[in-house]
């Protein structure tokens, strides 16, 4: 397969939530680079100061837990600033983390919207237009988190675990349509999504002394992970752009994955948790088909 230069090919035009840090800003300086347009969102579009004046770049306000009836909207805007929209990249997220007991509802729901139902709902107002086209790509950044479960990250773990069942079954109705779905499995990269004014905590005045040592050692794995993460954001944001333009290990690839693990633990995680499920399996694999209604030849040996 021939991958297209950048004289070669026709703008694509990518909308992306979450720009004001991280990988959501680092994605907008790369897909500048490449010579593709942008659309740059933040719910507070002054953090995007520095993209204002940039060729190829609109600005639009957009917080992902809004009702389906303001992003249909917001996506409509969206579209009128360049015609179209190309790749979509499902960005915007935070950490919760806390323990059950004293995690309130409100909480919870509040991860969820964020990394969940914003998400879907966004994309939900984008499919119409990808479809109507016969062309798209949407990107889901999950973690690690959907792949291992640990103490006290229960609700960021559980949102991530519930994005990836989604899209597995949302790429199989829409691929048929030619829009493609993708979910960036993402390992623990240098940005600022551990800092103490991005992490949120479900402790507060009524917290349980019982998990006392639990909290206290997430929050110093937490303290000593952050900015010393092993991951470089700026090569995984290449990674997904690879996969997008087909390029690099994916110029050759007739057809490309659902998930793409980036970062050296990520791929160690997904590795092990994958065989000892394989492990499990195979020891109970009499116990588990032992449930079945007995074949028509084994009902026979009785008769």
């Amino acid at each position: 397969m021939m991958v297209e230069s950048m004289s070669q090919r026709s703008q694509r035009v990518w909308l992306i939530t979450g720009c004001s840090s991280g990988f959501g800003k680092i994605f907008v300086s790369a897909i500048l680079a490449w010579g593709d347009r942008v659309i740059a969102t933040a719910r507070d579009i002054s953090t995007l100061s520095n993209f204002a004046h940039c060729d190829d770049v609109e600005l639009l306000e957009l917080d992902i837990t809004d009702s389906q009836h303001v992003l249909n909207d917001k996506v409509s805007k969206a579209i009128a600033m360049f015609g179209q929209i190309d790749v979509l990249v499902n960005n915007a997220g935070y950490v919760l983390s806390g323990v059950l007991e004293e995690l309130s509802q409100p909480q919870i729901l509040d991860q969820f919207n964020t990394n969940v139902f914003g998400p879907l709902n966004l994309t939900r107002a984008v499919l119409p237009h990808m479809r109507s086209r016969q062309s798209g790509t949407i990107i889901f950044m999950s973690s690690i988190a959907a792949w291992k479960g640990v103490a006290i990250g229960g609700p960021y773990s559980a949102s991530k675990f519930a994005l990836e069942g989604f899209v597995e079954s949302l790429q199989k109705e829409v691929a048929p349509l030619g829009v493609n779905l993708h979910l960036a499995v993402l390992a623990q990269f240098r940005t600022d999504i551990l800092s103490a004014q991005r992490r949120q905590s479900g402790r507060g005045v009524n917290s349980i002394r019982d998990y006392d040592a639990a909290v206290d050692a997430f929050q110093s794995r937490l303290e000593q992970t952050n900015g010393k993460q092993p991951g470089d954001p700026i090569q995984a944001v290449e990674r997904i752009m690879d996969l997008v333009y087909r390029r690099g290990y994916f110029a050759d690839q007739r057809e490309l994955p659902l998930r793409i693990v980036l970062g050296s633990d990520a791929v160690e995680i997904v590795r092990d948790e994958c065989q000892q499920m394989l492990d499990d399996l195979k020891k109970q694999e009499q116990f588990g088909t032992s449930t079945d209604y007995p074949s028509r030849g084994e009902v026979e040996k009785y008769e």
